[in-house]
């Protein structure tokens, strides 16, 4: 039985999502401004907490420890 989330799509959307966390290509800039605040603390600031938000998903819906723990109950 597999224990934790090895599926290709889910490593792939925690890619892009800690590639936006991370302000590189905005490098040296401040413009544009929205709501008196740079573009680039934005993204980041969005994309972290996609990130925080898609990891508590994984973990509650794709990862099968529960029934690991049980199976390992029944067999002691």
């Amino acid at each position: 039985m597999i224990k934790e989330p090895l599926q290709a799509w889910i490593w792939i959307i925690v890619g892009v999502l800690l590639f936006f966390s991370v302000p590189y290509f905005f490098a040296g800039t401040y413009e544009p401004l929205v709501f008196g605040l740079p573009l680039w603390f934005l993204v980041c600031l969005a994309a972290s907490g996609l990130l925080v938000a898609f990891t508590g998903y994984v973990i509650l819906r794709h990862w099968r420890l529960a029934d690991a723990v049980l199976e390992d109950e029944d067999d002691a």
